[in-house]
């Protein structure tokens, strides 16, 4: 496998290039993203299909500098896939031949299952687990769903209404919304039940728009797209505005200017969606058909998912930035004694574990930046790059845990992020914890340390002489009172 790959998906509306590195086996991480509006089914939807010149020569000349950038970057593959305009044009052959002869690129035309399981496959992989949802993922011209449980994919369906579809046909031309409204009906009219969930997770560029925006109008304290929640009741009827708005009103909603041209569009069709679905709760993907084409070729080996406990953000952090091995082995074996043995103290749920042992791999990772206030450089690590199968609320926490190492917590410390994190009791715990592992790192006594909790006593057994151990513990913030006696 190559160490850098490019991954290009030529969608109807945008072509996108991704390039991942490649940091262990599975780990990688994304070093470079670039978008151009080639509009390669601009003019198609009006015509039959056909793929219209003016569209072919931007496109061409957005790939041709995707490749000289993957070129300049070293990536020794590139994964090329087209889906809906250049499936459905009766001309495809024209364009994909004439890019493989002059630009000695191969674009893969993908069909719309095709399409729907590399939105899935990003999905199940790289956002938390859940029990049960529907993804959406609305293109420019198709919006593929996928009905997923445990894990895996029980069908597929794609849908041909998108964007620049809806766009084209109502929306250029001034059409009344009804017209727009009932051609969306119809089209969804074939969907089955199976499909109906409690929780939709969207994917692609409407529904990243739409997280932009409730983010923004609940001043809500994280600016992460990827795994951002918000509920169908509150957000719908915004939803319904924006699709029945003109072009000169979505500024004053808070829609950015470059979604103004597809974003109406887009809202009609996911609003429908939702209500057809009879959906409670949204999940916003920032991961979708790039990240599936690239783990469908990095996974083949293990049947599509990632071993099991393995986390990318974690392992790629960890790869780039962690110290030795031998400082991630002690941090997290000691931190779970700590945790058990101190367990008749503190009372936390079992839960908060993760959490911290998570924290306890990652507690030194701002070293590589610099051993000056290391913890709060692994904190904003954490907090800024934590993203793939951690909770929002369990991203804050850990970032959380790794900042205040050896201080008390207060009220005021945590405002800002105060709805996402438990209350102040058990994070001063979990504090302590991680900066009572750390601190007995301090000398490098790793071996044959033991715990024993007396009453009120936690008596810290080591054969080794703990000389600058004993001193930097009288610096630990405790949570409550008791004595720790070495």
């Amino acid at each position: 496998m190559a160490k850098r790959t490019a991954v290009i998906d030529i969608g109807s509306n945008s072509a996108r290039m991704a390039i991942y590195e490649k940091e262990s086996r599975f780990a990688f991480s994304l070093i470079k993203e670039i978008k151009s509006r080639v509009r390669i089914g601009e003019g198609a939807y009006e015509n039959d299909g056909k793929l219209q010149d003016f569209a072919i020569k931007r496109a061409f000349e957005a790939l041709s500098e995707f490749l000289q950038i993957a070129k300049n970057l070293q990536c020794r593959k590139v994964l090329c896939v087209a889906t809906s305009a250049v499936r459905d044009a009766p001309n495809s052959n024209t364009f994909i031949n004439e890019i493989k002869n002059k630009l000695n690129l191969k674009i893969r035309i993908i069909d719309g299952n095709k399409e729907a399981y590399y939105g899935a496959l990003a999905v199940i992989n790289m956002l938390p687990k859940f029990s049960e949802a529907t993804t959406i993922d609305i293109g420019g011209g198709s919006t593929e769903l996928v009905k997923i449980v445990n894990g895996k994919i029980v069908k597929t369906v794609s849908l041909d209404i998108g964007t620049v579809r809806l766009k084209e046909l109502f929306f250029d031309n001034k059409k009344p919304n009804d017209e727009a409204n009932k051609f969306i009906a119809k089209k969804l009219s074939s969907l089955d039940k199976t499909f109906c969930t409690n929780t939709i997770i969207g994917i692609g560029g409407t529904i990243r728009a739409l997280g932009k925006l409730f983010i923004a109008k609940t001043d809500y304290p994280l600016s992460t797209i990827h795994g951002f929640e918000y509920g169908t009741k509150t957000s719908l009827d915004l939803i319904r505005k924006i699709a029945a708005s003109s072009v000169l009103n979505l500024k004053s909603i808070g829609i950015k200017k470059d979604r103004y041209d597809t974003i109406r569009e887009g809202c009609a069709i996911f609003g429908a969606l939702v209500e057809r679905l009879d959906a409670k709760k949204i999940i916003t993907s920032g991961v979708g058909i790039r990240e599936g084409v690239y783990l469908s070729d990095i996974l083949r080996s293990s049947g599509g998912k990632f071993p099991e406990n393995f986390n990318l953000s974690m392992e790629s952090l960890k790869a780039r930035f962690a110290p030795s091995v031998q400082e991630i082995k002690f941090m997290t074996k000691i931190s779970e004694e700590l945790f058990w043995k101190l367990k008749p103290l503190h009372k936390l749920n079992d839960r908060f574990l993760h959490p911290l042992i998570t924290a306890a791999k990652l507690a030194s990772i701002g070293r590589a930046l610099n051993f000056y206030q290391e913890h709060l450089h692994s904190a904003y690590f954490i907090l800024n790059n934590l993203n793939y199968g951690f909770t929002h609320q369990d991203k804050v926490l850990i970032s959380t845990i790794v900042r205040f190492y050896g201080k008390k917590v207060y009220e005021s410390d945590i405002q800002v992020y105060k709805d996402l994190l438990p209350s102040i009791k058990e994070i001063n715990w979990l504090v302590f914890i991680l900066s009572l592992a750390k601190t007995l790192f301090t000398n490098g006594a790793t071996e044959n340390i033991k715990f024993e909790l007396t009453g009120n006593f936690f008596h810290i057994i080591c054969p080794k002489p703990l000389y600058l151990v004993k001193s930097a513990i009288k610096n630990i913030n405790k949570p409550e009172s008791f004595a720790i006696v070495l």
